[in-house]
């Protein structure tokens, strides 16, 4: 007889009470047998009726309220309360297909040298699916990186069916490796459909909590960095793509920010084997501080890019942007050029 799985499920929300129900719902409809599921949810101070919809599910689920601190604080909390072998994590206004646990086990059983495993994802806008490779077009964004491809980032591939392993709509690629260096350009896994042993999780591998946003990023940079994966090419979750408040919402300058933080305190410090080269890091980070510095002028945030500017000056990379020359000639200017020509651009087009 197998012994009996263990898994803990964080669900960090904030004023999400008409999604919250739907992502329990998901959780408690998994198909997968011999499993014993703890759902924790962790109110990151909601002002709305949470609590409300939260009672009917008392018997179901442990509630954890905590004063608002954030993304990272919340799940963190999630993880220090957790009971189970397994950690997982979905947020409150997104649902994880039925079968998810049941393929990543399958995945984890005959792969068993792995304690962690993601994989795709739907989108969807409450109605219809969007696209059922929700993380591929995430971590192909051109503003950033190029375009990313599983085969030049994972260094094993596997056929679901040579293991009789079967989706609902099929077989379905299967990646392993260690991601470290790649996930330097972006972060390559979803953390609602992040399955991961706690014994992987040291006390520094918890999510960022310092940060407005990516925060989810620097936890998979820190797991990454001591831990291989496993890539399910195949959706288990759906990600809900809507406008609202998110725990995470922010702009492009606290993306950046966040991301340069990644190299300067995990990648350039890292003792790790799968470590990227300081050339590597060097560009990454030039390329990062350039956003960030034409980003700011655009918002008229002139001090700061000149900040920017003097930092970018300090690394060893070439710019390697053709307009980063002409955003740097306006900070010499007496008056923000950028901002008046981006102004005078959205006059133009709101009136033809």
């Amino acid at each position: 007889m197998k012994p009996l799985k263990t898994v803990s499920v964080i669900i960090p929300t904030y004023n999400r009470a008409h999604y919250l129900g739907e992502a329990i719902e998901s959780i408690l409809n998994q198909d997968i047998q011999d499993c014993r599921i703890e759902i924790l949810v962790v109110d990151d101070g909601s002002t709305d009726n949470t609590k409300e919809v939260l009672q009917k599910y008392t018997h179901k689920i442990r509630y954890i309220y905590q004063d608002n601190r954030g993304a990272g604080p919340a799940r963190n909390r999630g993880i220090d309360e957790a009971t189970g072998e397994w950690i997982s994590f979905l947020d409150s206004d997104d649902r994880w297909l039925p079968e998810k646990l049941t393929l990543q086990f399958k995945v984890l059983d005959t792969f068993p040298d792995y304690k962690a495993i993601h994989s795709e994802f739907n989108i969807f806008d409450g109605t219809k699916i969007l696209t059922n490779k929700g993380l591929q077009s995430w971590v192909s964004d051109p503003s950033i990186q190029g375009k990313i491809e599983w085969d030049q980032i994972y260094s094993k591939r596997y056929d679901s069916a040579d293991y009789h392993i079967y989706a609902e709509d099929g077989a379905f690629p299967i990646y392993a490796g260690n991601i470290f260096a790649e996930q330097l350009r972006t972060n390559c896994i979803s953390n609602w459909t992040l399955l991961v042993r706690r014994d992987c999780l040291q006390k520094d591998m918890r999510f960022a909590e310092d940060y407005k946003l990516n925060e989810d990023y620097w936890f998979s940079c820190k797991l990454t960095e001591s831990c291989d994966v496993v890539f399910m090419d195949v959706a288990t979750a759906e990600n809900r793509a809507h406008p609202g408040p998110r725990l995470t919402q922010a702009g492009y300058i606290e993306i950046f920010k966040t991301h340069i933080a990644i190299c300067n305190r995990i990648y350039r410090p890292s003792s790790s084997i799968h470590r990227p080269s300081d050339k590597e890091i060097d560009q990454t980070c030039q390329k990062l501080n350039i956003l960030l510095f034409k980003k700011y002028l655009k918002d008229g945030m002139r001090s700061e890019a000149r900040k920017t500017y003097g930092v970018i000056r300090t690394i060893d990379a070439p710019t390697g942007d053709k307009t980063y020359f002409l955003y740097w000639l306006t900070l010499w200017f007496p008056f923000n050029v950028v901002k008046n020509l981006i102004a005078f651009k959205k006059m133009i087009r709101d009136r033809f």
